[in-house]
């Protein structure tokens, strides 16, 4: 049986991330698909449409200046460009929102039960009860949060020109990214306060700063070494085809270049479906480290044992 409440170090909260998903990943990406497919299905769509416009305004050499030509499309079709817009907007913030909750809330439940014994009914229900506090967090860290760490790293960018701010940005990131999740898992778990929140989210990082931030950074540089790698795979069998084809695209024909547009439509589509996937891995192992620093602190374990026991005396 995996453990949420237990004591862990760096090597552990990596590890145990990787255990979680292999106890674990057949049912948590089974509801994740059912509760977010849909909303994922959506964005795919629509992105696909808004970057279908923009190659085909690109590529086209119907004999006005691209620059002049993109102008005239837009004031053609301004109602539907701005409404797309709206419309993409609106669904990156609730996918967004979705795909960081979805994590947290299996975790409260896998707690709750000691397991995976429970339904997509039970996340849905979670996640409605949810949305309030959701969207409050989401608002308090667009005027709080996200300006704190914009002023940071503006100050860290400067210091990079005396070298100092390259490593400290390398810290800065994982750290301000643990902040907001550790926060979030309060938040959300313990019906904390947004403020409330942030103070216990940044008093759990500080407890073990060195090992979060450690762990942090490097399941970011492995996240983004395999999604780059798996990326990488249809983009050189992409470019391949593409040169050894009996019509290359530098002929510059409209089909050709339209065909390109196509593929790197798709090939894009693809990076943002593994991003939203694999952003599961970093929340969870987040919520490894928050619920193995509450066993450090509350000892919930011994606390829970103990109960049982007087229970088991009735």
């Amino acid at each position: 049986m995996f453990e949420l409440l237990k004591k862990r170090g760096l090597s552990e909260y990596i590890s145990d991330t990787f255990t979680f998903f292999k106890i674990f990943g057949k049912h948590f990406f089974k509801n994740y698909i059912i509760i977010n497919g849909g909303f994922l299905l959506i964005l795919c769509v629509l992105m696909y449409f808004l970057f279908k416009i923009y190659f085909e305004v690109l590529f086209s050499v119907s004999g006005a200046p691209s620059g002049s030509y993109f102008l005239e499309y837009f004031n053609n079709n301004f109602g539907i460009f701005i409404g797309s817009i709206i419309l993409f907007g609106v669904l990156i913030i609730i996918l967004s929102l979705l795909n960081i909750a979805y994590p947290i809330l299996y975790l409260q439940l896998i707690q709750e039960k000691g397991g995976n014994d429970f339904t997509t009914s039970d996340i849905i229900l979670l996640l409605k009860q949810n949305t309030g506090k959701l969207l409050k967090f989401f608002i308090g860290s667009v005027f709080i949060l996200f300006p704190i760490m914009i002023i940071s790293f503006v100050i860290l960018f400067l210091l990079c020109f005396i070298l100092i701010g390259i490593p400290l940005i390398m810290i800065a990131m994982p750290a301000f990214i643990a902040w907001g999740h550790l926060s979030l898992y309060t938040y959300l778990t313990e019906k904390t306060r947004f403020f409330e929140s942030l103070k216990r989210g940044f008093s759990l990082l500080k407890q073990e700063f060195w090992a979060i931030t450690g762990t942090t950074f490097i399941m970011l540089m492995l996240i983004q070494i395999v999604q780059g790698f798996i990326t990488m795979i249809p983009y050189m069998i992409g470019m391949i085809l593409f040169f050894t084809s009996s019509s290359p695209a530098w002929n510059n024909s409209y089909a050709d270049f339209s065909s390109i547009g196509i593929f790197i439509t798709v090939i894009f589509l693809f990076t943002i479906i593994l991003s939203y996937l694999f952003n599961n891995l970093i929340i969870v192992n987040q919520g490894i480290i928050y619920y193995s620093l509450r066993e450090e602190n509350e000892n919930l374990t011994s606390v829970s044992q103990i109960d049982l026991i007087g229970t088991d005396n009735e």
